[in-house]
C-alpha cells in the first residue's frame, strides 16, 4: 500500500480522474505508474512496446491462418488475412516512427505538465490498448475458426473485423501526437 500511496503523491494529474485508466494499464504492463516525474519516458517507451507486442500477436495468428488457407487452397481466406497483416504492419510501422517526447517539454522537463493534458494522454493510452487488446482477441478467434472447419465467410467476416479494428487502432494511435502537441512548449518570441 505504501508503494501506491506513493505513486499518487508522484502522479502530476488528479489520481482519482485518472486511476481507473493507469489500473487498466497496470493489468496488462505490471510496473506501470502513469506518468510520474522522472519516469515519463519509461512510460511511454512501455506503452509503445505494449501496443506493438499486441500487434505482433495478432499478426502470427493470422500469418498462421494465411499459411494453412494457402495450403488448403482457400485463396480467399489466404488474401483477406495477409490484408490484415499489412494493416497490422503498418500499424507496428507506425508506432515504430511515431513522434517522441524529444521536442517538447512533457518529457524535457522544463516546465509543467497541465493536469488535463495528463489525464488526456492516460486515457488515451488507455483506451489504445484496450483496442489492440480486443484485436488481438478477434485474431485469436479467426484462428479458432478457421482450425475447427467453420464456414469461409465467417472466417473472412472475422478477419475484415480484425482488420477494422486494427484499422481503428491505427487511427487511434496517431491521434497520440495531437494529445501530445498540448504538451508542446510555446515558442519564445
Amino acid at each position: 500500500m505504501a508503494q501506491f500511496q506513493y505513486i499518487l503523491v508522484n502522479m502530476v494529474g488528479t489520481p482519482l480522474d485518472v486511476l481507473p485508466y493507469v489500473r487498466g494499464i497496470q493489468m496488462v504492463l505490471s510496473g506501470y505508474e502513469g506518468y510520474t516525474k522522472g519516469k515519463r519516458r519509461a512510460a511511454d517507451l512501455a506503452i509503445r512496446e505494449e501496443i506493438q507486442r499486441c500487434g505482433t500477436r495478432a499478426r502470427n495468428h493470422l500469418m498462421n491462418v494465411h499459411d494453412n488457407a494457402f495450403r488448403e487452397k482457400k485463396i480467399s481466406v489466404a488474401k483477406a488475412a495477409k490484408a490484415c497483416c499489412n494493416t497490422i504492419d503498418q500499424l507496428i510501422e507506425d508506432v515504430d516512427k511515431s513522434p517522441t517526447g524529444m521536442s517538447h517539454a512533457f518529457f524535457s522537463g522544463q516546465s509543467s505538465v497541465s493536469n488535463s493534458v495528463l489525464k488526456k494522454l492516460i486515457k488515451h493510452d488507455h483506451d489504445v490498448i484496450e483496442m489492440m487488446t480486443k484485436g488481438v482477441n478477434i485474431s485469436n478467434s479467426v484462428e479458432h475458426a478457421f482450425s475447427t472447419g467453420k464456414e469461409i465467410d465467417e472466417i473472412i467476416s472475422l478477419v475484415r473485423q480484425c482488420e477494422q479494428m486494427m484499422t481503428s487502432s491505427r487511427g487511434y494511435f496517431s491521434a497520440r501526437a495531437t494529445v501530445l502537441d498540448g504538451l508542446r512548449q510555446k515558442k519564445k518570441v
